[in-house]
């Protein structure tokens, strides 16, 4: 995968300047032209984490994606896509967003195969 890059490659973290935690009190109305405004460490992990997290998701449904176009014949990829989405995907308890977010994200046909299923079960029976 030569288009690829790797994690430490090119892809390093950009440097902030990190104001040490004094106290849970902002001060941020003191420079109120924020030129010497710093962003505080937890707010930076969180970032971190959240930015990890898509970058994670997006990894994550990839290889489901491969795994599943590598199974033999359609059958085996819809069980396997079947499978991996109930038993992997969705925690022992469902919330409603985890529901849509399945629901938006795997079950759902492209617009050219919509339509066409859409054509076909209008069609007249003969």
């Amino acid at each position: 995968m030569a288009g690829k890059r790797r994690h430490g490659e090119s892809g390093k973290r950009k440097s902030v300047k990190i104001a040490p935690s004094k106290s849970k009190i902002s001060n941020d109305s003191v420079y109120p032209d924020y030129s010497k405004f710093q962003v505080t460490y937890p707010v930076v992990c969180r970032q971190r984490y959240h930015q990890d997290k898509v970058r994670y998701d997006k990894q994550f449904q990839y290889e489901l994606k491969m795994l599943e176009l590598m199974q033999n014949s359609a059958y085996d990829s819809m069980r396997f896509h079947r499978h991996v989405a109930i038993t992997t995907l969705w925690p022992p308890l469902h919330t409603k967003k985890e529901i849509e977010y399945v629901l938006d994200k795997f079950f759902r046909l492209p617009d050219k195969q919509t339509r066409r299923l859409r054509d076909i079960m209008n069609a007249p029976v003969y």
